[in-house]
């Protein structure tokens, strides 16, 4: 691995029983954003080409203007190469699974994982866990989670 470069990466944690909360970061195209879904909301496809934010938009005189979504989501473009190497710097010191042991009242759960693609890389990967966590998983929570604050 080695790499500190992303396309993109998805965080998720929950369990089948109370559902999932989902962090989408993604770069595309020159601009980057965050998104955070929670666990009341449809999970999002992070490969599908519609599923980017950006502005400015251009009108038809090619004049610029920031498009108003819906959905909130912070944009990252400024901030990605630091982003990628911060959240590669964590996810190149875990393996690639923790299967803890599974509690027999599924709501007790807590699974979580993270989806990524360095550029380059021909596939994505995926690291994952079941009432099991890498020492640092919480200091990249609280990193991943501070761009929505």
């Amino acid at each position: 691995m080695g790499q500190d470069r992303l396309d993109f990466l998805v965080f998720y944690r929950g369990n089948l029983v109370t559902g999932f909360d989902y962090v989408y970061v993604k770069r595309y195209e020159g601009h980057a954003f965050w998104q955070h879904v929670g666990k009341n909301q449809e999970p999002k496809d992070i490969l599908d080409v519609d599923f980017d934010f950006y502005n400015p938009h251009f009108n038809e005189n090619g004049e610029s203007f920031n498009w108003r979504y819906r959905e909130n989501w912070v944009n990252m473009t400024a901030v990605w190469d630091e982003f990628a190497k911060t959240s590669m710097s964590y996810i190149n010191t875990w393996m690639p699974e923790y299967p803890g042991p599974s509690q027999s009242d599924s709501k007790l759960n807590d699974e979580w994982g993270v989806r990524y693609k360095s550029p380059g890389d021909s596939h994505e990967r995926i690291i994952w866990g079941l009432n099991a966590f890498p020492a640092n998983l919480q200091d990249f929570i609280t990193f991943l989670y501070q761009f929505g604050k």
